[in-house]
């Protein structure tokens, strides 16, 4: 079997490059210092203040070492129609003798690394996990070409998990992940024995005009409000990203205080609260940058929004993590036209990084969900 070890190693040359870029950042200085929240995007005060500590503070080589504690290996897939793309992923086992094994699949603008908190947790629980950077992404190989779909990034999946060994397995994903590991429960269905997801994404299905009516929990009331606000007020990066990804690429390709910017705003907007550390929105950035970000952008242009009718059912026992805090998150019977849901659970907080931002609630659900341990 052809995996090999993997260690993140940033060439030299590419940090003093970025040390370089750094210094010679040029931000505005007619902006208003308000909060991050201001309807006009992330706020002068908080790039300012990150740009300076990444001069500064920050040390890559620290996080990079970090990163590293994770077990990463390099693995040759053969994509049908797109030759053999090297794909990066964590795999680490369980010590239970009999563990489940677990498909862990990340979105944007998350990588590999969103696995990193939960990750014991599952391995505690009985689960070997394997957490793979999406083709294009981090440390994968970029497909190359148009035409790399949803039924694409399963098959990558697929493939890796029966060359591992694992001829039955379970699935997780968020954001994009939680499309690719449903198509991986549609597609391969005679080895994936069950999906979980934390995001239902049916972002242009029409909305009721009845989100009052008591057919609604609470819950679901304030889920309807936050997707249509989603959809109204933070859609521009998709618009861009899905119909000019390379467009965009080349300037944040070039910048990384742009690169960060992009980042620092979907990470706050997105997440419930969380108290994000400069070191964290920078790394997250990087895992980014350092690769060159047009491909992971791309997804959008490949993949695009869900209509209803589009989507096709999933047999497979589905269950869902609900975040209070997650912005594209429908009410139960709008998921249950799409899915085969047998599990439920709704979470007072908690957004769009459920791994990252409630390891332990979403690390319990799967358990619970798996029946696991």
């Amino acid at each position: 079997m052809d995996v090999k070890p993997f260690r993140i190693n940033i060439p030299d040359s590419e940090l003093e490059l970025l040390s370089r870029k750094l210094a010679l950042a040029r931000l505005p200085t007619n902006l208003s210092h308000e909060s991050w929240a201001e309807p006009n995007g992330v706020s002068l005060d908080l790039i300012r203040s990150t740009v300076d500590f990444w001069r500064e503070g920050y040390k890559w080589r620290e996080e990079e070492a970090k990163l590293n504690e994770l077990p990463q290996f390099i693995c040759p897939i053969d994509v049908e129609g797109f030759g053999i793309l090297d794909i990066h992923f964590v795999h680490s086992r369980a010590s239970a003798v009999a563990a489940q094994p677990l498909l862990f699949v990340h979105g944007w603008p998350g990588s590999f690394a969103e696995v990193s908190k939960i990750l014991p947790l599952l391995n505690q629980a009985g689960f070997d996990v394997v957490a793979p950077s999406l083709p294009g992404y981090g440390f994968s190989s970029d497909p190359g070409k148009a035409g790399f779909k949803y039924e694409q990034d399963a098959e990558v999946m697929h493939k890796l998990m029966l060359k591992l060994g694992y001829n039955k397995y379970v699935v997780q994903g968020g954001d994009w992940g939680s499309d690719i590991v449903r198509t991986c429960g549609r597609r391969y269905s005679e080895h994936v024995q069950a999906v979980h997801i934390n995001h239902v994404n049916l972002i242009t299905m029409p909305k009721p005009d009845f989100p009052t009516e008591p057919v609604y929990t609470e819950f679901e009331k304030r889920s309807i409000r936050q997707q249509e606000h989603f959809t109204n007020e933070e859609f521009a990066y998709f618009s861009i990203q899905n119909s000019k990804p390379r467009t965009l690429g080349f300037a944040m390709h070039d910048s990384p205080v742009g690169m960060l910017s992009w980042m620092v705003d979907k990470l706050y907007s997105w997440s419930d609260h969380y108290p994000w550390t400069k070191t964290e929105m920078i790394t997250w950035t990087l895992l980014h940058y350092f690769p060159g970000p047009t491909t992971g952008f791309r997804i959008y242009r490949e993949h695009g929004p869900h209509k209803l009718d589009e989507i096709p059912y999933e047999r497979t026992p589905t269950g869902v993590s609900a975040f209070a805090g997650e912005m594209e998150m429908v009410p139960r019977s709008w998921g249950e036209g799409t899915a085969n849901i047998t599990f439920w659970r709704e979470h007072e907080s908690g957004g769009h990084f459920a791994a990252y931002e409630k390891p332990d609630e979403l690390a319990r659900d799967l358990i619970d969900f798996f029946q696991v341990g």
